[in-house]
């Protein structure tokens, strides 16, 4: 007998397709008369070839707010973003460095395309693409051609960092579904808080290298939030990367956590063969399992794992340091960490960041509230 789980997925599955159906002919029919906003997302790519991805919305007319909203206003946007109508069926023409690609948006809105590389036409770890509207009849409202941005290492480029985002550099409380739902939906970009110390962190080992380090952001959140997370990101100097999120609909019940992120942390290491990664994470969800496989499986890809620790349940904690025991096996350190400052020693002590960022992280950390105060703060709102 299928369990109530299984039931669910599949009436999930079976509803949402339905619906995603429906939606996507109204869509069809009412979207030539509707303003609409092309959403590249940040890619990524190496000397042979690009992957560049994006969705095509109806312009809600989301704005990019640099002070902190009333509660309603964020629900307002909140409600605008997980409420998105996609444009499915739209052919798009994809430019970069002098290649170009035609292809058509999915049901859901999304594209994507690989692109050939030829020879760079200047250095550096991020480059512009172009995505354009194609004519076509019916389309009363132009669409201007529409800039993105994405990453290739130099050859030259050490290492890597993979990071999670809920409760590795935001505060999100994700153990907590109440507390998450409600950081997510009344607050905005400019009210949420990271990490104390994440930026420096960050801009340290993305920026002290001999050329600069890639940085790719691989999380649960949907991909409605990818607007959001990209203004939080900007407006507390975390440094840009690529965003690996999912799609939100009933047919993501199907999806777990565990799989999500380590099919990408796979993509992303395929791309990059040659190249080892940081892996940064929290001890609320799958991280530190997640990441103790991708050791097992590629142990030269790895260099080192920063868990925050946020549960305070001392069984979760004895979980991490036994999957620590095992990447040991590997010379890989798993470090369970109570604050970004414990981090940056050890990448001191590993060679992976200079010992002036940690003297720079250490002065920044002077000027603000302690963590402790500051999640207290959020969660007690």
């Amino acid at each position: 007998m299928a369990s109530l789980k299984e039931t669910l997925q599949t009436l999930g599955a079976t509803v949402g397709g339905h619906f995603d159906s429906l939606s996507a002919k109204l869509t069809q029919r009412l979207h030539d008369d509707e303003p609409i906003q092309i959403v590249p997302y940040a890619g990524y790519g190496n000397p042979q070839a690009v992957k560049i991805r994006g969705r095509v919305l109806e312009d809600k007319g989301i704005q990019q707010r640099r002070d902190e909203e009333s509660l309603w206003q964020n629900l307002a946007q909140a409600y605008q973003r997980f409420e998105s109508d996609e444009i499915p069926n739209l052919p798009l023409k994809l430019h970069f460095q002098g290649h170009s690609l035609t292809t058509v948006t999915d049901k859901e809105g999304y594209f994507e395309a690989s692109l050939p590389v030829s020879e760079l036409t200047a250095k550096g770890l991020w480059y512009d693409y172009q995505v354009e509207v194609q004519a076509q009849e019916g389309l009363s409202r132009p669409c201007q051609p529409v800039i993105g941005k994405l990453q290739i290492p130099d050859p030259q480029c050490d290492f890597g960092i993979i990071s999670d985002i809920d409760d590795t550099i935001m505060v999100t409380n994700a153990t907590s579904t109440l507390s998450m739902m409600r950081l997510t939906f009344l607050g905005s970009p400019a009210s949420r808080l990271p990490f104390a110390g994440v930026n420096a962190f960050y801009q340290a080992l993305t920026q002290t290298g001999s050329v600069p380090r890639p940085i790719f952001y691989v999380s649960s959140s949907p991909w409605n939030l990818y607007d959001f997370l990209e203004e939080f990101m900007a407006l507390n100097h975390i440094p840009l990367g690529t965003l690996f999120l999912r799609d939100f609909g009933l047919h993501t019940l199907k999806a777990s956590h565990h799989d999500h992120k380590s099919i990408y942390i796979q993509q992303i290491m395929d791309t990059y063969p040659q190249l080892a990664f940081i892996l940064i994470g929290d001890s609320g969800q799958h991280d530190p399992e997640v990441y103790s496989e991708i050791v097992t499986q590629r142990p030269q890809q790895v260099k080192a794992i920063y868990i925050r620790d946020v549960s305070a349940e001392a069984s979760r904690d004895r979980e991490i340091l036994r999957l620590a025991e095992k990447t040991r096996e590997h010379q890989i350190d798993l470090c369970l960490v109570a604050n970004t400052i414990e981090a940056a020693i050890h990448a001191v002590a590993q060679g992976y960041i200079p010992a002036s960022s940690l003297e720079q992280l250490k002065t920044t950390l002077e000027t603000i509230p302690t963590e402790s105060t500051r999640i207290e703060s959020i969660l007690n709102a």
